[in-house]
């Protein structure tokens, strides 16, 4: 038989539940409130650097477009190791061509 601890534990927990359920959702409607506005102010992209198809052109219509356009890597001359040119950092040699 159903207490009145029981009951209000049931009810304790439904409302957990609940407004945790509300909290997820306003977290998630502020990152994609965040995501849209970065994507607006994104210069928009015409390619990619190696010349082959790629970007809106080449997608199909009813496929979404990528958060993030992909980055090819390039091999660092001086110290070997495969980098992201846009966003590499100096490895620490005094010949590294991403030294910032």
């Amino acid at each position: 038989m159903m207490s009145l601890s029981k009951i209000i534990l049931l009810a304790l927990v439904i409302g957990a539940v609940w407004f945790g359920w509300r909290w997820v959702n306003r977290v998630q409607e502020i990152g994609r409130a965040r995501n849209a506005t970065r994507r607006q102010d994104a210069p928009p992209q015409h390619g990619r650097r190696d010349g082959a198809a790629g970007g809106a052109a080449a997608r199909s219509a009813g496929a979404p477009a990528p958060a993030f356009e992909a980055e090819d890597m390039e091999k660092c001359p001086e110290c070997g190791a495969y980098v992201a040119p846009r966003s590499a950092v100096s490895c620490g040699r005094p010949a590294c061509p991403y030294g910032r």
